[in-house]
Formats: structure tokens, C-alpha cells, sequence
């Protein structure tokens, strides 16, 4: 079925259209998300990215963080790379990446680093929490620390994922929306040695947030976090959520809707949770003298 969206999608042209419709004409960030790398994953993210790298322009963390400021001075789209979960297998991506001049950003589970998967629900039992394991293969072990900061050292943002990776849409109680959201940042600010200002939600839908944590988000917010969501669409200052959208990559999706989805012909698909999710956390700010969507002269 996705095979064959995919062939429609192209055929009829609707990435052009849907950017008139949704976006008003404008360019933006396109961000695609990975989990583990390892093996087959790993060959298909370079395969991703390459033709990322053929048909526009890569994009650094900054220009994420441009956008949370209201600025995105560019004439065309660019794409972002981002991980989750912070298995070891990225390393290498990580490597990869900075060897033909990408910078990506990582989400890591803090609590998962140097640790294997039994380890880490280990780790939470002692504070009477069940965790969510990310999805990952046998024997697979979280980052070491030293990895990270040489991660970072090679260009690379590292930002933090829920501390226990539950969902943030079921959790309602302010201690627990703080064990998975406060816990992260500070354990990742410990381990770099800086602050980490930047965070991704587990599983990322709009029903993997619970107002509680949407308002105990916003204020972070407030306060200079930049917050990460995972589903797709373009992100574009005064017209998507403030809470950057995201294109999670999965392995049994077939290159050609991946590929139209980069370009922009599946945001349709997905424009009502866009929509709730403008709602319920507002949109991208518009800087002070910078073009609006519908200023940007594209047709």
C-alpha cells in the first residue's frame, strides 16, 4: 500500500500542491528520525541520506535552532538527521555522518547509557519504575559516555529522550512527568558537562503527551528548551507546532514513500495532527522582520 501511495503521491504531483496548501508556498526543515544502526539499518540510512544529500541542501542542529527563534532564511527546504534512544550502533552512523560533513542530532536515553537493556530496567526498579526498553536487537547496549562526548567533539548535538522512556501520554502525575523529563536533562547536562537544552518526546505522536506534560513542557520551554516531537511534516516559523515535527524512518518502509514523504508528498496525510498539535503547544514563532510563510515567493 505504501509502495503504491507512494507512486500516486508522485505522479499527481502533490508535493508541490500540499505545500501551497499547508505550508502556504513556504520552505522549511525537514527532520527524519533513526533508531538503532546496526547492519541492514545502517546501510539504509546511508542509502537515505545520500540521496538526501543529492537532492537538497543538509542541515546542521542550528538551523533547528533557528527555527525555534522564528528564523528560516533559506530559499529552499533542508533536510535535518536525528537518532533516538541512544544504542551503541549509532556510533558508527555517527562517524559515518561526520565523514562527509553531516552534523546530526541524538536523542539518548540517559538512564540507558553504558547499559544493556536488563541493566536498565534494573536501574529503574530500584526506583519501583517499570520502563519502556526501546526497540533494539539482542545484546544491544546503550552509548558510553565517553562515546557521547566524542560524538559531540566530532560536531554532533546531543540532546536527551525520556529518562525511562515511557509514554508521556499516560502519565499525568507531575512526579512522574519529571522522573522521565527533569531526570534526562540533568543527567545528560552532568555526563557533557554542559547544559542540555534540547529534547525529544518518546514515540513522539500527539497522544504520547498528556496535557500535563504538554503544560510542564511549555514552561521548560520558556525557559530555552527546544522539544522534539516524531511525526511528520514540514516545520515552518508561524504555521507548525512549536514542538518540532519529525519523519520517523522505518525499516520496513519502502524507499519510494520514504522518499516522497522527504519531499513532502505524504504531510497531508498526517495535516489533522499537525493541526492538534498547533492547538494544544502553538506554532513556531515568526522573528521580528522575517518573512511569513506566505511571504516567501515561492509559487
Amino acid at each position: 500500500m505504501r509502495w503504491v501511495l507512494a507512486e500516486l503521491w508522485r505522479t499527481s504531483g502533490r508535493a508541490r500542491r500540499d505545500r501551497a496548501l499547508l505550508y502556504g508556498g513556504a520552505t522549511g526543515l525537514r527532520i527524519v528520525t533513526f533508531h538503532e544502526t546496526l547492519g541492514d539499518d545502517l546501510s539504509h540510512l546511508k542509502r537515505i541520506v545520500d540521496w538526501c544529500r543529492s537532492r537538497f541542501p543538509m542541515a546542521s542542529p542550528a538551523d533547528a535552532d533557528g527555527l525555534f527563534a522564528g528564523r528560516w532564511p533559506h530559499a529552499t527546504d533542508r533536510i535535518l538527521v536525528t537518532f533516538d534512544d541512544g544504542w551503541e550502533s549509532n556510533f558508527e552512523a555517527a562517524k559515518w555522518l561526520v565523514s562527509i560533513g553531516v552534523s546530526a542530532t541524538f536523542f539518548v536515553v540517559p538512564s540507558l547509557i553504558g547499559r544493556t537493556a536488563d541493566e536498565y530496567v534494573r536501574f529503574h526498579a530500584r526506583n519501583h519504575v517499570v520502563p519502556s526498553v526501546p526497540e533494539a536487537s539482542a545484546g544491544a547496549r546503550g552509548l558510553t559516555a565517553e562515546q557521547l562526548r566524542e560524538m559531540r567533539a566530532m560536531g554532533h548535538r546531543i540532546g536527551a529522550h525520556n529518562f525511562a522512556h515511557r509514554d508521556l501520554g499516560v502519565l499525568h502525575a507531575l512526579p512522574d512527568i519529571r522522573y522521565e523529563v527533569e531526570n534526562a536533562l540533568e543527567d545528560l547536562s552532568d555526563i557533557l558537562g554542559t547544559k542540555c537544552n534540547d529534547f525529544a518526546i518518546a514515540f513522539g505522536q500527539p497522544s504520547n503527551v498528556s496535557d500535563e506534560a504538554i503544560a510542564y513542557l511549555k514552561d521548560l520551554q520558556a525557559r530555552g528548551l527546544r522539544i522534539y516531537s516524531c511525526h511528520r511534516g514540514l516545520n515552518v516559523p508561524g504555521k507548525t507546532p512549536s514542538f518540532l515535527l519529525r519523519h520517523g524512518w522505518e525499516p520496513y518502509h519502502p524507499a519510494n514513500f520514504t522518499r516522497i514523504c522527504i519531499e513532502g508528498g505524504g504531510d497531508r496525510r498526517l495535516s489533522d495532527e499537525v493541526a492538534l498539535m498547533v492547538r494544544r503547544v502553538g506554532t513556531l514563532p515568526v522573528a521580528n522582520g522575517a518573512p511569513t510563510a506566505t511571504q516567501s515567493g515561492l509559487p
